[in-house]
C-alpha cells in the first residue's frame, strides 16, 4: 500500500475565521474563512493518519500537486480487523448506500465513467453515499456527466481501507456530494 504525504499537517478545527483548508495552493493559510479563491479541493491525509483538506486557486496547481507528491511505501499487509468488501485493492467500489452499504459497482484504477446513467444505468445516476477505494490512484466523482459541474477527489493511498460516507463532503462548488455524482474517475 502506498502513502502519499508531502507536509506533515495539524488537525485543524474551523472556528470562525479560520479557513477551512489546511494549505491552498501547497501555502499555509490565512484565517479568511471563505477562501474565495479556492476551486478545487483534494482530499488526502498527514504521517499521522488525520484527514487533509487542500484548496487550489487552478487546476494546473492541483494537478501538480497530485503528480509530484512524494510517495512513500507503507506496509501491505491489511490489519485483522479490516475485512475487504468489494473488489479490494485493484478498485474504486461505488455504494448506493452510508458504511458501504447496499448495492455496489467497482472501477478499476485507470478507468472512468463518463456517464453513470450510460454505462451503469439510470438506477446509479445521483445515488453514490459511500466508497471505498483502491489502494492507490485518485478517485475523482463529478457532479454531472463528461466531468461537468463541481467535484471532488480523494488521495486512495490514504483512503485504503477506510469507509468515505460522502454525506460528510461537498463538491468543489459546495453542493452535497452525497447522493451528486454523475461521472466518476479511478485514475494512477
Amino acid at each position: 500500500m502506498t502513502f502519499l504525504a508531502i507536509f506533515s499537517f495539524s488537525n485543524v478545527s474551523f472556528a470562525a475565521g479560520e479557513s477551512q483548508y489546511d494549505l491552498i495552493d501547497g501555502k499555509q493559510v490565512s484565517t479568511n474563512a471563505n477562501d474565495p479563491k479556492v476551486k478545487h479541493i483534494y482530499y488526502t491525509g498527514d504521517e499521522q493518519g488525520n484527514e487533509v483538506r487542500l484548496g487550489f486557486t487552478t487546476q494546473q496547481k492541483v494537478d501538480d500537486y497530485i503528480k509530484n507528491e512524494k510517495k512513500v511505501e507503507k506496509e501491505s499487509i491489511v490489519s485483522s480487523n479490516f475485512e475487504t468488501l468489494g473488489s479490494g485493492t485493484c478498485c474504486t467500489d461505488f455504494y448506493t448506500g452510508d458504511n458501504k452499504s447496499g448495492s455496489y459497482r467497482a472501477l478499476r484504477v485507470g478507468y472512468a465513467i463518463s456517464d453513470i446513467t450510460y454505462s451503469w444505468g439510470r438506477s446509479w445516476n445521483d445515488d453514490i453515499s459511500s466508497i471505498s477505494t483502491a489502494s492507490k490512484g485518485t478517485t475523482y466523482l463529478y457532479q454531472h456527466e463528461y466531468s461537468s459541474g463541481g467535484y471532488i477527489r480523494f488521495n486512495n493511498a490514504y483512503y485504503w481501507g477506510k469507509t468515505i460516507n460522502l454525506s460528510k463532503y461537498k463538491f468543489s462548488n459546495g453542493v452535497s456530494a452525497n447522493n451528486n455524482a454523475s461521472s466518476v474517475y479511478v485514475l494512477d
